[in-house]
């Protein structure tokens, strides 16, 4: 049996307040994303970014791939959780 979280708006908040650390060079790659306008939508917010981070570093990973990374900050989070010895390949068609 599996249960669902309701994602609301007082969730959110609390998620954002507690749980995710604000980073200047992740800001200012959101804020040079959303200048693209409607293109900007095509980044992950910085919540998943520090999600996918915290992923790619308890499972020690040395190696990421990534397909298609637009702007870049999913590329920035996986190589921040890699190991020192880890490597990144991020590829996009543009």
């Amino acid at each position: 049996m599996s249960t669902q979280i309701e994602i609301n708006k007082r969730l959110v908040n609390y998620l954002q307040t507690v749980g995710y650390r604000r980073d200047p060079i992740i800001d200012k790659l959101v804020k040079e994303t959303k200048a693209l306008g409607s293109l900007a939508q095509m980044q992950i917010a910085p919540e998943q970014g520090q999600f996918l981070e915290i992923i790619v570093a308890i499972s020690k990973a040395k190696k990421c791939l990534e397909i298609g990374r637009f702007t870049g900050l999913s590329t920035l989070c996986m190589a921040r959780g890699l190991t020192d010895d880890g490597k990144i390949i991020s590829i996009d068609n543009s």
